[in-house]
């Protein structure tokens, strides 16, 4: 898997650097993350391929995380190309606990 397609970097990466205020967040980390809504397909495909060789009792979240990330996708595919005030690059992730 292309290391730009883990999630666990974008995840934690903390709220773009455009938002010009703070947001409360937890003591222990970044309370929110993003990943680019252009990479969200590659990223479901790669997760898809992998799913096979990850731990039995992880697999089904791996295949669920790679369906939403599917879906996400092809709404954002779809709005680029038929919506012209379509502007959302952006997938944000919520850390709550």
């Amino acid at each position: 898997m292309d290391e730009d397609l883990l999630l666990y970097p974008h995840v934690f990466s903390g709220p773009p650097k455009e938002i010009p205020f703070l947001f409360p967040h937890a003591v222990d980390g970044p309370h929110i993350g993003m990943f680019p809504l252009a990479k969200a397909g590659p990223a479901a495909d790669a997760y898809r391929a992998v799913s096979g060789s990850v731990s039995p009792e992880f697999r089904d979240e791996v295949d669920r995380f790679a369906s939403l990330l599917e879906s996400e996708h092809g709404e954002w595919e779809y709005a680029t190309k038929a919506l012209d005030w379509y502007d959302q690059d952006t997938i944000f992730f919520s850390i709550t606990g």
